[in-house]
């Protein structure tokens, strides 16, 4: 039922921030009965100034390496999917990670596939994304080993180069749009139904453009994303389907720059009014 797909979505206003960032596609790790088969990959761009917000509010000590660049999507990652079900993943445990083996591409995988986090050693990214995506991936040809691995994710960013895809259909950073405005220059130029991911940040009432993921089968042909498991839904609208976690009824903010931390504006605008009340609070409660 669809509406009761959208009333789950607006239930997400009670959480600081919905979305899936935190737990970096799905939370589980390798499924229970071990099966490593999967249906199609998708293919995920963030939109790091979301990203960074995202991560900034969760811990404003929080440092972010943004691209220099205004209009600029970094890629996610790659990750194979079963249709219904969540995984695979860390497929082959014995696995290591050896960032020599990229040598040849890092100059664009720390522009193109960058970590956000200014936290984190180089490779620590790149490392999880293979572990944990790319040895699942590993059971095709094409991308069984780290540095096919990431060359294909380079070379889909080129292909299906977001800024492009929302650009040509005059969605720009700085702007506010709908889900299904989002959905139909997509559609326009993919042919297929991608997902389109926000978070929802309560304190400020407004919805961030996130991700957008892109599904493609195993042949590396573009594919609808119906049936990939995760916090988004497909809702239906007049036009068609759009698969989503995003507000259907609320404009969709594509932020150029991170906004400014809440807390650092509340300790200076609530202090006289708020503390002051607090304290009377508390003298009443202590002379109860």
């Amino acid at each position: 039922n669809n509406n009761n797909n959208n009333s789950d979505l607006l239930s997400n206003e009670f959480l600081p921030f919905s979305n899936e960032i935190s737990n970096e596609y799905f939370s589980g790790e390798q499924e229970e009965d071990g099966d490593h088969e999967w249906d199609l990959l998708i293919f995920t761009q963030q939109w790091p100034v979301t990203t960074c917000y995202h991560w900034r509010e969760e811990d404003s000590t929080h440092a972010c390496l943004l691209p220099d660049k205004k209009e600029f999507w970094t890629i996610h990652g790659v990750w194979p999917t079963k249709l219904g079900h969540m995984g695979p993943s860390f497929c082959n445990k014995t696995a290591d990670f050896d960032l020599d083996q990229l040598d040849k591409i890092m100059t664009n995988l720390k522009t193109y596939w960058p970590t956000i986090d200014g936290e984190q050693k180089l490779g620590h990214f790149w490392a999880h994304e293979w572990l944990k995506h790319g040895t699942c991936a590993a059971s095709l040809a094409q991308l069984d080993n780290e540095l096919k691995y990431f060359t294909q994710g380079l070379e889909w960013r080129e292909k299906f180069l977001m800024s492009n895809i929302l650009g040509n259909a005059g969605i720009h950073p700085d702007s506010n749009n709908t889900v299904v405005a989002l959905q139909n220059a997509l559609v326009k130029s993919l042919g297929k139904n991608p997902s389109i991911h926000c978070i929802y940040d309560n304190k400020r009432d407004v919805s961030y453009l996130e991700e957008i993921r892109i599904c493609l089968t195993k042949q590396f042909e573009l594919t609808d994303c119906d049936g990939v498991p995760g916090d988004a839904v497909p809702i239906d609208y007049p036009g068609g389907t759009v698969i989503t976690n995003c507000h259907i009824s609320k404009p969709i903010h594509y932020p150029s720059n991170v906004p400014p931390l809440l807390r650092e504006q509340e300790k200076k605008w609530e202090f006289p009014v708020v503390n002051t009340y607090k304290l009377l609070q508390f003298l009443m409660w202590f002379t109860l």
